[in-house]
């Protein structure tokens, strides 16, 4: 066989080459602890451990949505007990009008207080998050979820709660819509407070209540969220409505022989509301007062305020503020209701974050013990880098000496 001299310094170079791939791969899992740096250092331990890898990829998502989530919660519960804190004021305030030695000016001065409160619950159901989403706003959280006034506040958001997806199974609401907070504070059951005037010279009182349409059982919503004054003259009721920012009577009713026919919805003086005149008659000249109950926690509160800067002939004590205290105590009861949901599910995103930091450690030492190195893998590869070292010095001592071998050196 004819050997050339290319040929051996092919062959030479391409063993010193192998030997340095040798050395470089056990080099390479010394400084990394792994034991598979390929696939094809161990085909199924590579494919498990690559299966495994993805599932702590998904539970690491799932950690960032659940952090994600609970950044939101604690938003959504900051601004609730914003809200707690104000009406808790404002009864505070509501309390203090029932002084019978306010007088009227008086009474103004804690309208314009409570007025400046109402605006900033307002405010505060306009909440946005860092992302500029409205957070009561149910799914259209680019819609600005209340607009209005003491007249009136409408909800132009939708019912629906976001979620986000914290786990293979569970996705946790992390928004909720405006109507749960602040439409729907209350029931209608007992909603209707009345008073007799302070000058009456009867013996009648008037009850009331919201209207219920015996064919369905259902409570008519005609008379929510609204203030009367009902004045007895010449035998007959004459029915006025206050409403908040007007500032006039308007005549719902005159002359009604029976108060009775205002609950009857075939009516043209329907009001939603029934009366009950009892006692005795009533005197020419006596008046009475009615407030009617509203589901949305603004509109009773407008009545309220309204009641402050025009009290009615039953005066503060007597109606308007036994009216405000029981809705501001609905209101700061509902909001304590949904606070106490919060507060589990930020209990719940705890828990997801200890069981998801759990996993990844576990997801970990699986590949671990898949991948790298164990203290027997560690004495292995270091005694396979010695050797592996002695074999690619014996190669490049081999080579040298093999190259250095020509005819040429013995030509004088």
């Amino acid at each position: 066989m004819r050997i050339s001299t290319n040929m051996i310094y092919d062959k030479g170079v391409g063993s010193i080459q192998q030997q340095w791939g040798s050395l470089l791969h056990t080099q390479q899992q010394l400084s990394t602890g792994r034991r598979v740096l390929t696939p094809a250092d161990d085909p199924i331990a590579s494919a498990r451990a690559l299966e495994i890898g993805q599932s702590r990829g998904v539970n690491s998502q799932f950690m960032t949505n659940t952090g994600y989530a609970e950044d939101k919660l604690k938003l959504l519960d900051s601004q609730l007990d914003s809200v707690g804190g104000i009406l808790q004021y404002m009864r505070q305030k509501t309390v203090e009008a029932g002084n019978a030695g306010f007088k009227e000016e008086d009474l103004r001065y804690l309208a314009t207080d409570l007025r400046a409160q109402f605006d900033a619950l307002l405010a505060l159901g306009n909440t946005q998050d860092g992302m500029g989403d409205y957070i009561f706003s149910g799914y259209r959280s680019n819609q600005q979820p209340f607009s209005g006034d003491l007249a009136g506040v409408d909800y132009h958001g939708d019912e629906g709660t976001q979620t986000v997806q914290v786990s293979a199974s569970r996705f946790m609401p992390v928004s909720l819509p405006g109507s749960d907070v602040f439409a729907r504070t209350r029931t209608l059951a007992d909603s209707v407070h009345v008073g007799n005037g302070s000058q009456n010279t009867g013996t009648a009182a008037i009850s009331g209540s919201v209207s219920v349409d015996p064919a369905t059982g259902v409570a008519h919503t005609e008379g929510q969220g609204r203030r009367f004054e009902i004045a007895y003259n010449g035998g007959a009721y004459d029915v006025y409505e206050y409403r908040p920012g007007v500032a006039q009577k308007i005549t719902v009713a005159t002359g009604l022989a029976d108060l009775s026919s205002l609950g009857d919805p075939a009516s043209p003086d329907f009001i939603g509301l029934d009366f009950d005149v009892s006692d005795g008659p009533p005197a020419d000249g006596d008046r009475f007062e009615v407030f009617s109950a509203s589901t949305n926690m603004f509109d009773n509160l407008g009545i309220v305020i309204d009641a402050m800067e025009r009290p009615g002939p039953a005066g503060m004590a007597a109606g308007a503020v036994a009216f405000g205290l029981e809705n501001i105590d609905h209101a700061n009861e509902n909001i304590l209701k949904v606070r106490a949901q919060i507060g589990s599910q930020l209990i719940e995103a705890d828990s997801l974050q200890s069981l998801g930091t759990d996993l990844n450690l576990q997801y970990t030492e699986v590949i671990t013990g898949l991948t790298g190195l164990t203290s027997e893998d560690w004495v292995e590869a270091l005694s396979r880098l010695t050797q592996q070292r002695t074999y690619l010095e014996a190669a490049q001592q081999s080579f040298m000496r093999v190259s250095g071998l020509s005819l040429f050196n013995f030509l004088n």
